[in-house]
């Protein structure tokens, strides 16, 4: 499966950033952990899970899709081939649920969106799903926020923040109750509205305009130390 999926990820990788173009936000808060990871996002179209997929570094990506979206024989070999793993809704199966919990024991990533379903209306946050909070407790998992700005659009630009990871220290170990749950849950929920917040300001303001030029500055920096410390070195080795 991870041969596959890096196959597609460098394949596609040029026609994703050609038709659906963005920007990430703090993509340098996203790091590898020594244990699994749940990326949370909200949840505003199809084509999120393309920003998930390729606006983040890392390995296997393991996302979740309602039961319906299995489609034929075909479709559904091709997206488990790619790490979907399809869910129940409304009567999750012990065998799904075990499955996420040993992809985070395996240190995978998980791409879940708590909202459940796409929300259709507005960009408000919906009511989250317990399901996440499960899995991140039971998994011990590293949970990072990842969200995307509007719905998107074939070749219009669209932009997603990376969050502060949520942390989850002091409920790891406890019972895993409905009040265990509906803590972590909020926590959740918290960090994304928090991320789609500090994502507006960053794209009102062309924060990735001041990003790049940054990176110029410090990249023009660098050359100019490094030049310096050549003549420096050819000047005493003459002198030698």
């Amino acid at each position: 499966m991870r041969g596959w999926y890096w196959f597609l990820k460098i394949f596609l990788f040029p026609i994703a950033k050609i038709f659906f173009p963005y920007k990430v936000m703090n993509k340098h808060k996203y790091k590898k952990y020594d244990r699994g990871q749940i990326v949370i996002s909200n949840h505003l179209s199809w084509m999120d899970i393309i920003y998930v997929y390729f606006g983040l570094p890392g390995g296997l990506k393991r996302a979740l899709s309602k039961k319906e979206n299995e489609g034929n024989c075909v479709q559904q070999a091709f997206m488990k081939s790619i790490g979907v793993i399809f869910i129940d809704r409304d009567k999750p199966e012990l065998s799904t649920m075990r499955t996420c919990v040993n992809a985070l024991k395996n240190g995978d990533i998980l791409a879940i969106a708590p909202e459940g379903t796409r929300n259709r209306v507005n960009r408000e946050l919906q009511p989250l799903h317990s399901g996440t909070a499960l899995f991140a407790l039971k998994g011990n998992a590293q949970v990072v926020p990842y969200v995307i700005h509007h719905k998107g659009k074939i070749l219009h630009r669209n932009y997603v923040g990376v969050g502060d990871p949520v942390d989850l220290s002091d409920l790891f170990g406890k019972r895993v109750d409905e009040s265990t749950l509906q803590e972590a849950t909020e926590r959740f929920r918290a960090a994304l509205q928090k991320t789609l917040d500090e994502l507006d300001v960053w794209v009102a303001e062309k924060g990735y305009k001041r990003e790049r030029k940054k990176r110029k500055l410090e990249k023009r920096e660098l050359k100019l130390q490094y030049n310096a410390a050549k003549k420096e070195y050819a000047k005493s080795s003459r002198s030698k």
